[in-house]
């Protein structure tokens, strides 16, 4: 598919198994991490602290007793903490690498447009400018980072 937008970036990046590859990562991190203990007892705090508030609770199905230590964690941010705390989403190589797959995905949808006949072809939109002057990139590059243009292709 030629990309001529962010949303068609975003579905071949998913389309690639990127996104999916970086939420392995960053669970697969988190999950070895000195943070976990901490955020797994919070939980369990959470979850404890409206089992014992509700005696009713107990006794109803297993789904219903689910879904409402579900809503209740949901109430506090312990699972934006933890992502906000993360420290793998500001390590310069995990943003680096983020940098180089949508290159990648961009190289590919471009690949794509230059094999197209005239009549399938769509507007030429650069990876750091899609087409728009006010366009600022959603991940900023890092203090000294080479600009797409001058990394090296595969």
């Amino acid at each position: 598919m030629t990309i001529t937008n962010p949303t068609q970036l975003i579905d071949e990046f998913k389309k690639s198994g990127e996104f999916d590859r970086l939420r392995r990562d960053l669970l697969s991190h988190f999950q070895r991490s000195d943070r976990t203990e901490a955020f797994k007892s919070r939980v369990d705090d959470i979850a404890r602290q409206r089992l014992s508030s509700d005696p009713k609770l107990i006794s109803m199905p297993n789904d219903a007793i689910q879904r409402e230590l579900l809503g209740e964690i949901d109430r506090y941010p312990i699972v934006e903490r933890a992502v906000a705390d993360a420290p793998l989403l500001s390590d310069p190589s995990f943003i680096a690498g983020i940098r180089a797959s949508l290159e990648r995905t961009m190289s590919a949808g471009r690949a794509e447009k230059n094999n197209a006949t005239p009549s399938q072809s769509t507007p030429n939109l650069h990876p750091c400018d899609s087409g728009n002057p006010d366009f600022n990139p959603a991940i900023p590059p890092p203090n000294g980072a080479l600009t797409p243009s001058v990394v090296q292709k595969e």
